[in-house]
């Protein structure tokens, strides 16, 4: 469908009688910036949308989503537009509802919780909570980052020993359903407008929300959700000195207190994350692969090569564990709970990495899990990064899937470059779930990202014969992998069907309701 006929022309000028010209585009030049991200899979299947909308509130996106069942044409919705494979257009007329203008943040100290847009970034969040004394979970895709879409899909948090999985954080929900009825959940069901409480009345529409991994927009447009805030023991700013990439951040020592320590393989390294758990200590609490510690540490390629193939990282990190205590009630807390640490360290046989090695470390990146700005680094060095491995299940069930990722991962190695099996861990609410995730860099070249490509068909095709859920295979169409997971598919797909009868909300995402309906006319 050539951009500029009928139907192209109708839409774009009812979209502009809704929001203004200066709120929507088509030009072929814009649209070439929606077009694809770093992952693998948008730069092989990269494809600019029709249209993008830049809606400024709840009754804008309200009208859109109105105005595509009425026109029949397809949409996706974009918080800061780092997963476009997961909203990238796949079909004709296809327009990306970008939510750039909606970044509304209000802070309800007393009652500990935010108020937020979809373009609200973490760092805004983070900012605006700690100068009141409270904390978001910090997640680990960026500080630049939406916040309300990290809430609500995925939902890794670097402090989520102590802050939870995010999808538990969430309060009251304004959500656009693909139809353009507006639903509010939690207390704002009741004809108020406060966002404090997150379930009920009736049936808690949060599961219908969120699930494992989010409904991908394809149930429609969340607007504006409240999230729960902590207590935050620190400085209302966080100290830095110097000028990036050589800035170091140092918390004050009464309150935080950081200590990586050593064990001789990963099972004795899980086994010491269980007693940490047990001993419900710690603000923050990971096993980080040694390939993080360049990835984040290194201030330019020559000095990430220099230490990478010197092994320095390798010598002093492997099977490491990170924690950070926080002082929450006072420093007195601080003080017992390193106490109990330092008890687990000696009897689960740890060793403290080298001092020289933790002030390379700690100053200049340990705090970035408070700073949040880890995760665009990991792309420094390849130009991009892939994984095959995003579980989340219990703490020792990283002792089988991690091996499994790197079998699989191994068979593509290169052109995927040296990752020394990558094998993070990161324990959720004092361990009663925990992330488990290998990454490794590559290069962006067609070539590259198809290897890695493959490697990714490869991880999920394991997945389903070991029935072994994990990110990596949630990304599939429910339609494709529900048979092998409890047949999940078959209630998911007629909510989709109730919920979207015209299939205009990011179509064959979640489910392909074409295929479905061909596949049981049979």
């Amino acid at each position: 469908m050539p951009p500029g006929d009928e139907k192209h022309s109708l839409i774009y000028q009812e979209m502009i009688n809704v929001l203004g010209d200066r709120h929507v585009a088509d030009d072929p030049a814009v649209m070439e910036a929606y077009s694809r991200d770093f992952y693998a899979l948008s730069v092989l299947r990269r494809r600019p949308p029709e249209f993008v909308a830049l809606p400024g509130s709840t009754e804008d996106v309200q009208q859109l989503v109105r105005l595509a069942n009425r026109l029949k044409f397809p949409f996706s919705v974009a918080g800061s537009g780092l997963l476009f494979p997961l909203m990238g257009p796949v079909a004709d007329y296809w327009c990306i509802i970008d939510t750039k203008r909606m970044n509304m943040l209000e802070v309800d100290e007393k009652n500990m919780y935010a108020v937020i847009e979809p373009y609200t970034t973490h760092a805004q969040v983070s900012a605006e909570a700690m100068r009141r004394g409270l904390v978001v979970g910090i997640p680990e895709c960026g500080a630049q980052a939406s916040s309300l879409a990290n809430h609500i899909c995925w939902g890794w948090h670097g402090t989520a020993h102590r802050t939870g999985f995010a999808a538990h954080n969430v309060l009251g929900v304004e959500w656009v359903l693909p139809t353009g009825d507006i639903l509010r959940t939690g207390s704002l069901a009741t004809e108020g407008e406060d966002y404090f409480w997150g379930e009920g009345p009736g049936p808690d529409a949060r599961g219908l929300l969120r699930g494992f991994m989010g409904h991908l927009g394809s149930l429609g447009v969340v607007t504006r959700i409240a999230i729960k805030l902590y207590p935050w023991p620190g400085p209302a700013e966080l100290p830095t000195e110097g000028v990036a990439p050589d800035k170091k951040s140092e918390l004050p020592s009464e309150r935080f207190k950081w200590y990586i320590f050593t064990y001789p393989d990963l099972k004795t390294t899980i086994d010491a994350l269980q007693e940490i758990n047990k001993a419900e200590i710690g603000g923050i609490v990971h096993h980080w692969p040694t390939a993080y510690f360049p990835w984040w540490w290194a201030k330019s390629r020559d000095e990430y090569w220099s230490t990478w193939l010197e092994e320095y990282w390798q010598k002093n990190v492997k099977n490491c564990i990170g924690v950070c205590l926080w002082g929450f009630a006072s420093e007195k807390q601080v003080a017992y709970e390193e106490k109990v640490l330092m008890e687990i360290i000696r009897d689960t046989g740890g060793k403290l990495i080298p001092d020289e090695v933790y002030q390379r470390w700690v100053p200049y990146t340990a705090n970035n899990w408070v700073r949040d700005t880890n995760g665009p680094r990991m792309m420094r060095i390849g130009g991009c990064f892939g994984t095959n491995l995003i579980s989340h299940d219990s703490v020792d069930d990283s002792l089988r899937s991690l091996p499994i990722a790197f079998e699989v991962t191994d068979k593509y190695a290169p052109p995927i470059l040296d990752y020394d099996h990558s094998d993070w861990v990161a324990t959720y609410d004092f361990g009663h779930s925990a992330l488990a995730e290998s990454d490794f860099p590559h290069e962006k070249t067609d070539e590259v990202c198809q290897a890695v490509l493959q490697s990714a068909v490869d991880a999920i095709a394991r997945d389903l014969k070991e029935r072994a859920f994990q990110y990596t295979s949630a990304l599939a169409r429910a339609d494709r992998v529900g048979p092998v997971y409890a047949d999940y598919h078959l209630f998911l797909t007629p909510i989709k069907k109730a919920l979207d009868p015209n299939n205009v909300a990011n179509p064959t995402r979640l489910v392909d309701l074409e295929a479905w309906e061909k596949k049981t006319k049979k």
